[in-house]
C-alpha cells in the first residue's frame, strides 16, 4: 500500500504546476539547470520537468553537537557537550556553498572546540572562550546563515576513562535534496 502511495505522489509531484513558499520560508527555483530565481513567501508557477524548486525554512534551527572528550594543552581531560543556533540568511549563498549543513556546522564547531582545547591550558579554557572561538571560526566564510548562538551545555574536567560506545542521537537535518 505504501508503494501505491508514493508513486501517485511522485506523478502528482511531477505535474504539479505551483508552489507555495510560507512566510516562515524561503526558496530557489532552477529553470533547466541554470536560470536561479530566489522565492520569498507567495504562490510561484513552475514547469514541470523544466523547474526544480528547493524550499527551506528560515527561522532559528537547533543542532546538538556530540559530546567530545579532549586533552588541553597541560593534559588535563575535558568532557563538553554543546549546541548551535543559526538561522537561514540567503538561500542562494547556502546551496553554492555547504550540501549538508548540519554535518558540516557540527564538523567545523567540533574541530575549533578541540583545537581551542589542544593549544589552551585548563586555566585558560571556559565555556564562554569556547563559544566566543566556534562562532568567530563559523563567521569566517559566508555560509548564506546567521549564526545566532553556540552554547557549551555540559563543561566537565574530569578523569576520564575512554569507552567505545554507540553514539545514538536523534537525527535530523536541512534535506538539501528534496524538491517540491
Amino acid at each position: 500500500m505504501n508503494q501505491v502511495q508514493q508513486f501517485f505522489e511522485y506523478i502528482f509531484n511531477a505535474v504539479k504546476i505551483f508552489i507555495i513558499v510560507q512566510p516562515w520560508q524561503t526558496g530557489i527555483r532552477v529553470r533547466n539547470g541554470n536560470k536561479i530565481k530566489k522565492l520569498e513567501k507567495g504562490i510561484y508557477f513552475r514547469i514541470p520537468y523544466f523547474d526544480s524548486v528547493f524550499v527551506q525554512e528560515s527561522r532559528l534551527r537547533v543542532c546538538e553537537v556530540p559530546i567530545q572528550t579532549l586533552t588541553s594543552k597541560d593534559l588535563k581531560t575535558l568532557t563538553i557537550s554543546s549546541s548551535l543556533g543559526y538561522s537561514l540568511r540567503n538561500i542562494e549563498i547556502l546551496y553554492d556553498t555547504l550540501y549538508h549543513p548540519e554535518e558540516t556546522l557540527q564538523n567545523i564547531a567540533m574541530s575549533e572546540v578541540a583545537s581551542f582545547v589542544f593549544i589552551n591550558g585548563i586555566e585558560n579554557i571556559t565555556p564562554n572562550s569556547i563559544e566566543q572561538a566556534v562562532l568567530l571560526k563559523l563567521k569566517e566564510k559566508d555560509y548564506g546563515l546567521n549564526f545566532e548562538y553556540f552554547k557549551v551545555a555540559n563543561f566537565a574536567v574530569v578523569k576520564t576513562f575512554r569507552l567505545i560506545q554507540d553514539q545514538s542521537y536523534a537525527y535530523s537535518r536541512i534535506d538539501m535534496e528534496n524538491k517540491k
